[in-house]
């Protein structure tokens, strides 16, 4: 249970974390990656609105406002622009700010960007990028401004990849210090529920003795004065107290075994038995009792603990089954597990959460007051059962029939 608890706290507290800094570093490699491009047009831009050639003094838009480029920082432009009619042929190519580029490449990258429906983009090959911008200078002719912004976008790519590295780093910090002080993050939560269990333990061992005083005043009564209906009543309480506090001692230890050691056990060996234990019980409370036992199934589980966690669900069915109604245990094999479903008629009820059957001390009777004995704890002990086992256990309700299935 301790370390459940610890290993939950680290998922949540890690996956809070996670989500926290991708938000972070999404915004800020997002907003920069903006700021790159807005930065890279608004330059293409002055340069358009120049006729393809370098102003005098040089402005673009960033995300925080306008900037001004110095003289020196105009001359390490690289870019070239070209003039191009209506049928596609380059009327003027300007190559003065490029020394690479010959005069046949700068006409690809021209050709390759009208082909293009956007007006700006970009164009990638194995070494550069171009960005390229097209504007209409009229009577069919277009002004295709290309700018090599190939170390921009590499600088953008390392950044990037250094925002990915510190994410990445961030969260394994943060699971190693996780891990070393969860023990201390859920020590009052642990301390807190060894509290709750001590104490039912100890009052469970105190409530027995008044109970045996009181059980044994009411055998001497009805030695002396014979049996009454208020000595029976006396004594059925007493038993109902007595189950009730040896529940709730089980259930306390059962949560206090993280893991048991689990063998390969005959299932069906196990539904048979228990099976055949309820079938006289059933059949005197007029209930039509069919058992669908596959043969030759086993799991891995704890013998003791896999034959109380049928008898809890065949007893609940057999308890609550409507008056002349059918008790179905079925036990089959689905894929790789074994399935158990154990099935009684059931009245159904509008609005009801069958998953709540569950929890403990929960009935569907809610003033507690229903004539069939029960105390809203054997569910909840058969999943911690089907928990420590390894497997699933679920409850729907379906053509009357209120279905509890185990799968291990």
């Amino acid at each position: 249970m301790i370390r459940k608890l610890k290993l939950k706290f680290i998922l949540i507290s890690s996956g809070s974390m996670f989500l926290v800094l991708l938000i972070v570093l999404g915004f800020v490699v997002g907003v920069s990656y903006y700021n790159s491009r807005v930065e890279i047009f608004s330059l293409m831009s002055e340069i358009s609105e120049n006729g393809g050639m370098l102003p005098g003094q040089l402005e673009y838009r960033s995300i925080v406002g306008e900037a001004i480029l110095t003289d020196e920082a105009l001359y390490s432009l690289r870019f070239f622009s070209a003039v191009v009619n209506q049928d596609g042929n380059v009327l003027e190519l300007d190559r003065g700010h490029v020394s690479v580029i010959s005069d046949g490449d700068a006409r690809k990258y021209v050709n390759r960007a009208l082909q293009r429906q956007s007006e700006e983009g970009f164009l990638y090959d194995e070494k550069s990028t171009f960005a390229y911008q097209k504007t209409d200078l009229g009577y069919g002719n277009t002004l295709c401004v290309l700018l090599d912004c190939t170390r921009q976008l590499h600088s953008m790519r390392q950044f990037m990849l250094v925002a990915v590295y510190i994410g990445l780093c961030s969260m394994l910090l943060l699971l190693l210090l996780l891990s070393i002080f969860s023990k201390h993050a859920v020590a009052p939560i642990v301390k807190n529920m060894e509290k709750q269990k001590m104490f039912i333990t100890n009052a469970g061992h105190e409530l027995k003795t008044p109970l045996a005083i009181i059980s044994a005043n009411t055998e001497v009564m009805e030695m002396m004065e014979g049996k009454n209906e208020w000595t029976e009543s006396t004594m059925q309480q007493i038993q109902r107290m007595s189950e009730l506090i040896s529940h709730l001692i089980t259930l306390s230890k059962m949560q206090e075994r993280d893991e048991v050691t689990l063998t390969n056990v005959s299932f069906t060996e196990v539904v048979e038995k228990v099976s055949a234990e309820f079938r006289v019980l059933a059949e005197k409370n007029n209930l039509q009792y069919e058992t669908r036992i596959a043969k030759d199934r086993y799991v891995k589980a704890d013998p003791a603990g896999l034959r109380e966690l049928v008898s809890i669900l065949v007893d609940n069915a057999v308890k609550y089954c409507t008056e002349g109604g059918q008790v179905l245990i079925t036990l089959e094999q689905k894929m790789h597990s074994s399935v158990l479903t154990v099935s009684n008629t059931y009245p159904e009820q509008a609005g009801v959460d069958y998953s709540k059957f569950f929890d403990r001390f929960y009935r569907a009777d809610e003033s507690h007051n229903s004539e069939k004995k029960g105390f809203g704890i054997g569910l909840s002990m058969a999943q911690h059962f089907a928990e420590l086992f390894k497997g699933k256990i679920a409850v729907h309700y379906k053509n009357g029939m209120l279905n509890f299935t185990v799968t291990i």
